[in-house]
């Protein structure tokens, strides 16, 4: 096993609280096209990282169910990515970040002082996430961002980027998220095995007021761990033998 440990953190439900706004956003698409809007409970059991991903077999629902690949389709993606990028600047979500959870930067300082390599990961681009973190001070806690550019397609990318970047004999990595597409995709790679280099994931669900999915919604992604609060972290992965 690696001597190291990396602790993965998802941008939009673990270190920032930008549920709320991806209702407003993705209700104004939704009503662009005429289709029904989303309460907030209904969101948060279908939202995911990139607006498109969720929203097109609301909006192109004929078109998926015929072809749910129609998700990856990048004609119909940008579609939907236009209109969200034009009402995030509506509302000045574009130049105003949404505020920071609860207690991430002392869960980043204890990560840190218990041994673990804090990474984000994003569906975002990499300059506004890198400057949203330095304004707050919290940049300096991540050795590393993985962004759009290695999560396009799907979460999985993002994971079984880090894994061959550092192309460690084995490298194990704790997946802390409350998105469930997030938690499945860490699921699919426990015990990925390339090259005889092996990669170990433990997910941990984080399920809060901010997070993107429900606790419903995150448990039937079945998680390893779960946790309510950013302060539970630390000393859950120590109760499991995770960290030292």
């Amino acid at each position: 096993m690696s001597n190291q440990t990396y602790l993965l953190r998802t941008m939009s439900d673990t270190v920032e609280t930008d549920i709320r706004r991806v209702h407003v956003i993705s209700n104004e698409i939704l009503a662009r096209y005429k289709k029904d809007t989303l309460s907030f409970d209904q969101l948060r059991r279908i939202a995911d990282g990139p607006f498109d991903l969720f929203l097109i077999p609301l909006i192109f629902e004929k078109d998926y169910q015929r072809n749910p690949n129609i998700i990856f389709n990048e004609a119909k993606r940008q579609e939907i990515r236009d209109h969200a990028l034009e009402i995030a600047r509506k509302h000045g979500y574009d130049t105003d970040p949404p505020d920071l959870i609860p207690g991430i930067e002392e869960s980043l300082r204890a990560a840190q002082q218990a041994g673990l390599v804090n990474i984000l990961m994003t569906t975002g681009g990499r300059r506004f996430k890198h400057e949203a973190m330095e304004r707050r001070g919290i940049g300096r806690y991540f050795e590393e961002i993985i962004d759009r550019d290695e999560t396009y397609f799907t979460k999985e990318q993002g994971i079984y980027h880090l894994f061959r970047q550092y192309q460690l004999k084995s490298l194990r990595v704790i997946l802390v998220s409350g998105t469930s597409s997030y938690i499945k995709a860490g699921n699919n790679l426990d015990r990925c095995t390339v090259g005889g280099n092996r990669l170990e994931v433990t997910t941990v669900a984080l399920s809060t007021d901010y997070s993107y999915n429900n606790e419903e919604t995150l448990l039937a992604a079945q998680p390893k761990l779960l946790i309510r609060s950013l302060d539970e972290l630390t000393p859950t992965l120590k109760e499991h033998g995770l960290i030292p």
